[in-house]
């Protein structure tokens, strides 16, 4: 009672006390969060031209192409890596739309609702309605379809969510109509394109000009590198003369960084090995193949398939065992990729290649309510009933109620069928157990039916072999994983500064990334590793992270340099200019060598040389090809050069040139050249595609994805 009268005497201390720590936390998540008031709220990912991209808007877009995909995909499951790439395709499209609306406004593309009809249910319409609007089956495109769909737009298939068929209609419309604004854009561009009948010309001579020379060459391995110094001026002269080859659109980022792979010790593997062995005695037991089957689903990392293999099919390290070694037999454990095994012989026998069926298929294909389909599945039950318990007549059965139009008339003979042609489930059950003259029944996914069939005949010809395995994965323990974690916070304490850690990485296989962007999901040589690109870019050079985990790797990285876009500083790209201007160097070197001997003709020149004259006849710009090297330069000289006359020194791929021309054949002229003005025409409209990859880079463009993403 005197503890809680004192509380009361300090009340309004105890009331301030409290607000100012709530003050003091809404202060400091304020100014720690990306969404605090202090800050300014982030709600877009980024803007084009001024014009942001919400947050909420981007999420949407990006939902109803992860459906898309979805739908395309049909129950297989989405990778990260398709969500990466369909995040950066949804920034690409809302980038494009921002940028081409704008584009198209000025200059007056349009499309009409009426075009858009047309497009949709007209006489010619759009590749994107003939492509889902097609017979499955024939894969003609059905009109009757289009007019269907949309006379019922609002009829909902049921167990829809309202208002999905419109939807799908409108999704649907916006990117056709998309398409056809490209469309025009496109052939705007394609049309306004204009190559007169004298570049064809031109082209049919430059491709069929040909030209006989001799010439001298030395190869740029004749200079001794180690002679030739080339200074920092020299190269970043070279970078500010060639700018485009260098200059960089995206900033960014050098790391290296070394990995810890999370992996099992040795005593681990005993560990395992030791939780295998005491199961043996229980796996031993089984006397049938189902008991078998029982204990591998309960105790098992590889599931039981129940399919008889032979001998060739197998890919297994004991194998001959299996085929030699008495059924109930285990063998083991062993090794087998990231799995300890036993493995048991469940059962061998004789199995064929093909078998003869006869079959009664029910299909689902037509069934579109829930009534419809309990109704067929039990005219499939009552079938099957009638033939296995009440011995029906199995021919007169499937010509009644077969829907496969190509058996039924012959009483449900498919003839003989080939193992894999089913479906797997269908497959094993036609091929390693059933027997003959017994009826089954089994559904198809594939086909979207059910099968009533009974095997009739078959040939076995071969030995097949069923093994159950009961496995288990070979994982670290949980103080491996520490111990892993332990090394890999250690290496990282005690290499904080970049030289300790290039000098301690060495030593440890140590990775480079050096062009890592900010826009990517995955780092090579570790996959996806997004939140180690988002510290890259927020890392201060030469800092050490902390551990990041990546699948089964504990990674340390080192920020070793921040390259923002526009032209590189030297240091980043030494070698590649050293390289560049040694070859300089080296020309510039046999250049002068071979203008100092003061040649009169191509014999004299390879005499004061102490080289050796070459010929090349009827090379043309279309196969400049000179002893195997690839020199159209020094094609072009001898084209362009006087008969008779040596040429100045030319820098050619694998060394200097100097060429004296003999001959040029000019080709014979032409009524019609056609044909070479469309081939210019077609590289010119090439080209003009890539007019969208210009407009973005005339945009201004801001990405923020990297702040939520």
């Amino acid at each position: 009672m005197a503890a809680i009268g004192k509380i009361r005497q300090h009340s309004g201390l105890l009331i301030f006390l409290i607000g100012a720590s709530i003050v003091g936390f809404l202060v400091m998540d304020a100014t720690n969060s990306q969404f605090s008031v202090l800050k300014g709220r982030k709600d877009s990912v980024g803007e084009v031209n001024g014009e942001k991209i919400p947050i909420n808007t981007f999420e949407k877009k990006y939902e109803e192409n992860i459906k898309t995909q979805e739908m395309q995909l049909r129950g297989q499951p989405m990778t990260d890596d398709m969500r990466n790439y369909l995040r950066n395709q949804t920034w690409d499209q809302m980038v494009n739309e921002i940028i081409f609306d704008n584009v198209y406004k000025q200059l007056g593309i349009n499309v009409t609702a009426e075009e858009m009809n047309e497009l949709a249910t007209g006489e010619n319409p759009h590749p994107y309605i003939k492509q889902s609007f097609s017979n499955p089956q024939t894969g003609q495109f059905d009109p009757a379809q289009v007019r269907y769909f949309l006379q019922n737009l609002d009829k909902d298939d049921p167990g829809a969510e309202p208002g999905t068929r419109r939807k799908q209609w409108l999704a649907f419309e916006s990117e056709m109509k998309k398409n056809e604004f490209q469309t025009k854009y496109d052939n705007l561009i394609s049309k306004g394109l204009y190559v007169p009948s004298w570049m064809g010309e031109m082209n049919y001579d430059d491709q069929n000009r040909t030209v006989d020379f001799k010439y001298v060459s030395l190869p740029y391995s004749q200079v001794n590198d180690a002679d030739i110094k080339v200074s920092d001026d020299e190269m970043t002269k070279y970078i500010n003369e060639h700018q485009a080859a260098f200059k960089k659109d995206d900033e960014t980022r050098k790391i290296n960084y070394v990995i810890f792979d999370i992996a099992a010790s040795s005593s681990d593997s005993a560990e395992i090995i030791k939780e295998i062995e005491e199961r043996r005695e229980d796996f031993a037991k089984g006397e049938t193949v189902s008991e078998d089957s029982v204990f591998v689903k309960l105790y098992s990392q590889t599931p039981f398939d129940g399919v008889y293999y032979d001998k060739e099919q197998l890919n297994s390290p004991i194998k001959d065992s299996l085929f030699s070694l008495p059924v109930k037999t285990i063998i083991g454990p062993y090794l087998d990729g990231p799995y300890f095994k036993l493995a048991k012989i469940s059962d061998r026998k004789m199995i064929s290649d093909s078998v003869r069926l006869r079959e009664i298929v029910i299909s689902f294909n037509d069934v579109k309510t829930q009534e419809e389909g309990a109704a067929k599945r039990k005219l499939v039950d009552s079938i099957y009933h009638a033939i296995d318990s009440l011995h029906a007549d199995f021919g007169l059965m499937a010509m009644q109620f077969s829907d496969d139009q190509a058996s039924k008339m012959k009483g449900g003979d498919a003839g003989w069928v080939k193992a894999g042609q089913k479906e797997k489930a269908l497959n094993d059950l036609i091929f390693y157990h059933a027997k003959k003259g017994k009826t089954y029944m089994e559904g198809s996914q594939q086909d979207n039916a059910f099968y009533i069939f009974q095997v009739t005949e078959e040939k076995p010809t071969k030995t097949g072999v069923l093994v159950t395995y009961l496995s288990k994965e070979i994982l670290p323990s949980t103080e491996t994983e520490r111990n892993v974690y332990s090394t890999a916070s250690g290496f990282a304490a005690d290499n904080q500064s970049a030289d300790k850690f290039l000098e301690a990485g060495k030593k440890l296989n140590m990775k480079t990334v050096s062009d890592l962007k900010l826009d990517q999901f995955n780092v090579p040589g570790l996959g996806a590793a997004r939140d180690l690109v988002k510290w890259a870019f927020k890392a201060k050079k030469g800092e050490v992270s902390s551990i990041f985990t990546v699948e089964k790797k504990h990674v340390v990285a080192m920020l070793e340099n921040i390259s923002p876009k526009g032209l590189p500083t030297l240091d980043e790209v030494r070698e590649t200019v050293k390289s560049l201007v040694l070859n300089e160097k080296r020309f510039e070197t046999l250049a002068k060598k071979m203008q100092d001997a003061k040649a009169s003709n191509i014999d004299d020149l390879a005499s004061k040389l102490g080289g050796t004259v070459l010929t090349a006849d009827h090379v043309s710009f279309s196969n400049p090809s000179l002893n195997g090297a690839y020199e159209p330069t020094v094609v072009a000289t001898a084209i362009g050069t006087t008969a008779g006359k040596l040429s100045a020194p030319v820098k050619g791929n694998s060394g200097v040139y100097v060429v004296q021309t003999v001959a040029v054949q000019e080709p014979a002229k032409q009524t019609d050249y056609s044909i070479y003005t469309f081939q210019m025409k077609q590289k010119l409209q090439g080209k003009a595609r890539s007019a969208e990859e210009v407009q973005k880079k005339l945009a201004d463009i801001v990405d923020d994805r990297s702040d939520f993403f």
